[in-house]
Parts: C-alpha cells; structure tokens; sequence
C-alpha cells in the first residue's frame, strides 16, 4: 500500500519464521522502517483509515490483527486473529474496521478503530460473527450494512454496528467466486468466475435487479471509475456506461 512518500509491504511467511512489515521510499527504495511479526501466512492487503486523530494500518493474520503508525511503523493495537490464512482484505468505516478470514475456520470481526494495546475480550471488539466469510473475496460494507460473499455464491447482510444477521441468500448460480462484489447507487454487482453477472439492491431485503452473462471467465474484482464499471475478464475489458 502507499502511504505519503512510503511504499508499505506485508511480508509473512508460511509459518512465520522471518515475517516482517516494512515501509521503503517510494522514490529512492531506501528501507525506512521494519517491524518483525510473529504472524503465519497472509495475502490479505493492509487498509488505511484516516481517524479523527490518526492515519491507522490494519493488518490481517490467523493469530493477530495488528493496526500500526504507517509512518513509524509503531504498533497501535491488536486484537484476535481471523485463525485461517487471511485473503480478504479488510474494510473500514463508522468508526470500525471489518476483518474476515475463511480458507478454514470462518471468522469475521468489527473492532473499534482508535483503540490501544492488546483488545483481547476488549468491548473494543465489538462483535464476532462465525459463519458465511469467503476464502478469496472481500466483504463490502455499504450503508449501514456489511456484505459477506462466499466463494460458493452464499451472501450474508449483517448489521454493520451490531453483527445482526439481516438476511442470507444464493446467488441462483453453482459456480465459484473470486472477484469482490462492489457497489455503487444503492445497487452491489457480483460477478462470478464464469463472469455472469448479477446486480442486486442493497439493503436489509435481498432482490436481484438484473442478471447477465459476459460469456467468459472473471476473476479480477470490477473497478468503477467515473460513472463507468471497469470488468477485467480473461480475454477482454469491459467499459460499461449508463
């Protein structure tokens, strides 16, 4: 990740023996700081979130989810680990941070953000849900609600503030999911491997809006820009507009 002048790399290894994080200038490469971590395996990307009073770097790992100073690479926080190797990354905001894991055990987690030293059985941990979290794509909070998507289709709506299970669907497909669902004028868009595509109202009810079919494989998350919905498949861009 980029913070300012610095390029941010989480490096964990498979089981944690030389896991490090590290911050090095983004125009000359000069290492300017290294933490250690006691941290197994990850592939899930650290957030940034700018708070009231400081920047916080919020990284995932199946023993410790760790937040640091992105400029000192000083440890703020850390609280339980999602236990399964972490690829989802986490997303932020009401004043939480979401974190989810479920290659294995699944776990997500809402955490105070602001917080300091070890949050374990902290209200600072303000809920944990055990269920419905995806080996590969991100959950998306939107609204008021934070949106779990499994690899198989199932997607979970959760009260963002309390963890309330709002409603559980499937998508009407029996394909996997690897790309993140992302959101945009009150609508979520899902896209599965086999790049159908499905666009659903957000919301506590679940109701599929429109349904269509790409006609080849997808894996990269969709990127809108600009009013445009950017989708990368396997043979092709796609750039579609209002």
């Amino acid at each position: 990740v980029l913070f300012e002048n610095l390029v941010i790399l989480q490096c964990d290894q498979e089981y944690g023996e030389g896991s490090f994080i590290a911050a090095v200038d983004k125009k000359t490469g000069k290492e300017v700081w290294r933490v250690n971590r006691d941290q197994r395996r990850s592939w899930a990307t650290p957030l940034l979130v700018r708070t009231k009073h400081r920047v916080e770097m919020v990284t995932s790992g199946p023993d410790k989810i760790i937040a640091y100073d992105p400029a000192s690479g000083r440890e703020l926080w850390r609280a339980p680990g999602v236990v399964s190797n972490p690829i989802p990354s986490p997303v932020a905001g009401n004043g939480l941070v979401f974190v989810t894991a479920g290659s294995d055990a699944k776990r997500a987690y809402a955490i105070r953000l602001g917080a300091t030293g070890d949050l374990t059985n902290s209200t600072d941990v303000v809920w944990q849900y055990d269920k419905g979290t995806a080996y590969v794509p991100s959950p998306i909070l939107y609204n008021d609600y934070l949106y779990l998507l499994t690899d198989s289709g199932a997607l979970t709506c959760l009260e963002a503030a309390t963890g309330k299970v709002v409603f559980q669907a499937r998508l009407p497909v029996s394909t996997k999911f690897t790309a993140s669902p992302v959101a945009f004028d009150g609508k979520l868009l899902i896209v599965s491997e086999d790049g159908d595509s499905f666009i659903l109202k957000a919301g506590p009810t679940p109701e599929v809006l429109n349904a269509n079919p790409l006609g080849e494989a997808v894996y990269a998350s969709p990127a809108i820009v600009r009013g445009n919905i950017l989708i990368r498949g396997t043979d092709n861009l796609y750039c579609i507009s209002n």
